[in-house]
């Protein structure tokens, strides 16, 4: 099997599209975040990395405290509206139903799920802040429930690639096996 040399900005995996919310200059405000992951489970620690010069990124310095709102595909076009639109040039809580929880942080009821976070820590980069902060409540819809517990095919969550040269969205695909398992017959 031949190799080819990639761009080193490639990314090779899916990460998820989260819709960043803060109060800045004292109404709600909103912007698309892609680069967002869990990095700890006890207590549970987020990251979100976001672009210094974002209107989004001097709100949560200020606050100290965000949401992170996350849509499901059928909201994908107001979703990428949100990403390709200042909060300085449109007032984007219009687009939304907006509710609050244990911070000031507004929250998307449209969205399946929705998480209110502290910042721990901030780390600069050269052009990015890496955000380390700590999840306080969490909150799902309803209808995305199965035994208690959010089931991935409800969510029907709106996924981010750059994988093809340009970035696209996706819905996540089929259940293939159970993590840390489904391994354990290479064992016997």
């Amino acid at each position: 099997m031949s190799k080819v040399k990639l761009d080193q900005r490639f990314s090779p995996y899916q990460m998820p599209s989260v819709i960043i919310g803060t109060i800045a200059d004292g109404r709600p405000n909103f912007m698309l975040c892609t680069w967002v992951s869990r990095v700890n489970r006890t207590p549970p620690i987020w990251m979100a990395s976001i672009n210094r010069k974002h209107l989004t990124m001097n709100a949560i310095r200020e606050n100290g405290n965000f949401s992170m709102n996350f849509p499901s595909a059928d909201l994908v076009k107001i979703t990428d509206y949100v990403g390709i639109t200042s909060g300085r040039d449109a007032d984007k809580s219009s687009l939304f139903n907006i509710f609050y929880g244990e911070t000031n942080a507004p929250m998307i009821e449209e969205c399946v799920m929705n998480m209110e976070l502290e910042v721990e820590e901030m780390i600069e980069r050269p052009d990015h802040f890496i955000i380390l902060a700590k999840s306080i409540t969490t909150y799902a819809t309803q209808q995305i429930m199965t035994d208690n517990i959010p089931d991935i095919k409800k969510m029907n969550q709106i996924i981010y690639t750059g994988a093809e040269g340009c970035p696209t969205y996706w819905m996540v695909g089929d259940k293939i096996g159970n993590a840390f398992s489904i391994g354990k017959k290479l064992k016997e």
